[in-house]
């Protein structure tokens, strides 16, 4: 039962949904069957009991007294399934306009007076939309083509409003395909792989050359995209960042956080270029975003943004203003990770303060599931106990260290950093006092290696 596409279903239902599916239900329109509501009823009370939750236990509870029948069973479990789905469905149904929906059925079915009426109060909630995003123009897309739909059967003369059908859809699909394409730009960075989106150098050139003003759902994406693509003309970086702070409130919060984040990614493309004022940029976009609480989603942080506006106020060394950051969105972290993650970032900040103690401190208290952070976390430990000089305890942390990697798989490229490291350490732990030979072939085997993680931090102390 617990393995069963039923329960992986039934879990992500919380809340006032819980009451909702109850109603639904228990209306005749959607469910006749009365072993379904048992069914739904016991997996609410005892959904906690996980592996305990076994189908014949579940049949005896919901057919007292008879023979336990796998077949039976597994056809009420079928029919909940079935009605959950429709369940959702018409979650997500019940978040859009109703109205498209609505004026649709009124045209087929032939109701004029009824369609016209829906028809004006769909208009008038188009023009007092506030946000104007792509799927702004997908619904005057449908609007317009509902309005001829029903105008040419009315009259076989006069102007059709074929000029705004066309219009509506092509500002969608550029709108669309802009945005998808700055999406493209960004993972092209992490995965390499060669992505040529149809028709977008042609809509570029036609945005080139057009004298129409465009719309925000349009040149915002039209801005970023060139910005991304072309990071060494600022120009049009900065007339993003004009864009953005014009109409950003005409985008749905989730859309307007993506906008930032195109923004953050143009200035750490420069920043890997070597250009450090984009730090004060980026971080200074992370702000603004904080300020109009775009990046906490449904009450969480993502903890890699938590890391990242860090490690952005660390290279500025705006320490006060990162400590008071740290502790003001702690509670907006994911809540299996919050603890961890809270003394992981804070340790990095006393870390890059040379306050090792406390940094050793909250390291010791850090456990990951996550590579990378588990591998980030030992590798401060292993620069605090260096610096600290507690050498019994970084030569046990080595030898962890060392297990911990060979034992992890999937590591790829990573595996071969962290051992150099841990061999370029062992090497200098090992080097005697006034070696000034063996000192000067270590920093230049450290300087010949073809990658090793902490490589400045190594070179730093044979200088």
């Amino acid at each position: 039962m617990q393995n069963s596409k039923l329960f992986y279903l039934f879990q992500s239902i919380r809340g006032d949904d819980i009451r909702r599916l109850r109603r639904f239900l228990h209306s005749p329109y959607f469910n006749s069957r009365e072993d379904v509501v048992r069914l739904f009823e016991y997996l609410h009370a005892n959904e906690a009991e996980g592996a305990l939750l076994t189908k014949e236990a579940v049949f005896a509870h919901l057919f007292p007294g008879t023979t336990y029948d796998d077949g039976r069973m597994n056809a009420v479990m079928h029919f909940l399934f079935k009605l959950l789905k429709q369940f959702v469905v018409q979650r997500e149904f019940e978040l859009e306009s109703s109205q498209p929906y609505l004026t649709r059925a009124l045209r087929k079915r032939k109701l004029p007076r009824l369609f016209e009426s829906a028809s004006k109060k769909w208009k008038k909630q188009l023009d007092k939309a506030q946000v104007r995003n792509a799927g702004y123009h997908f619904q005057q897309y449908q609007y317009q083509l509902e309005k001829y739909e029903y105008d040419h059967r009315q009259r076989r003369s006069g102007r059709m409003n074929l000029e705004e059908i066309t219009e509506a859809l092509t500002t969608y699909y550029i709108a669309d395909l802009l945005r998808h394409s700055c999406t493209i730009l960004t993972a092209q960075k992490v995965s390499q792989e060669a992505y040529e989106p149809v028709l977008l150098q042609g809509i570029l050139t036609h945005l080139d050359r057009t004298e129409k003003e465009l719309p925000p759902a349009v040149v915002v994406y039209r801005y970023a995209y060139l910005a991304l693509s072309n990071p060494k003309e600022k120009t049009y970086f900065s007339k993003l960042l004009l864009h953005i702070e014009a109409h950003w409130q005409q985008f749905s919060p989730a859309e307007a956080r993506d906008l930032y984040l195109l923004a953050v990614n143009y200035c750490i493309q420069r920043l890997n270029q070597g250009e450090k004022p984009y730090i004060r940029q980026a971080l200074q976009l992370y702000q603004k975003a904080l300020q109009r609480s775009l990046l906490v989603e449904e009450g969480v942080l993502s903890k890699f943004t938590y890391n990242n506006i860090l490690m952005l106020a660390i290279g500025l060394q705006e320490w006060e203003w990162a400590k008071q950051f740290l502790e003001d969105y702690r509670h907006a972290l994911p809540d299996l990770e919050r603890d961890n993650l809270y003394r992981y970032n804070l340790a990095i900040l006393y870390f890059r303060q040379g306050a090792y103690a406390r940094a050793m401190e909250l390291l010791r208290r850090v456990t990951f599931s996550d590579v990378l952070y588990n591998l980030n976390a030992r590798t401060m430990l292993l620069r605090t106990y260096y610096e600290l000089e507690e050498y019994d305890a970084l030569f046990a942390l080595l030898d962890s260290f060392e297990v911990y990697i060979r034992r992890q798989k999937g590591m790829g490229y990573h595996r071969s950093h962290y051992q150099a490291l841990l061999q370029f350490t062992r090497r200098l732990l090992h080097l005697p006092e006034g070696d000034k030979g063996g000192r000067a072939q270590l920093k230049a085997d450290i300087q010949a290696a073809p990658a090793t993680a902490e490589r400045g931090w190594l070179l730093s102390k044979l200088d």
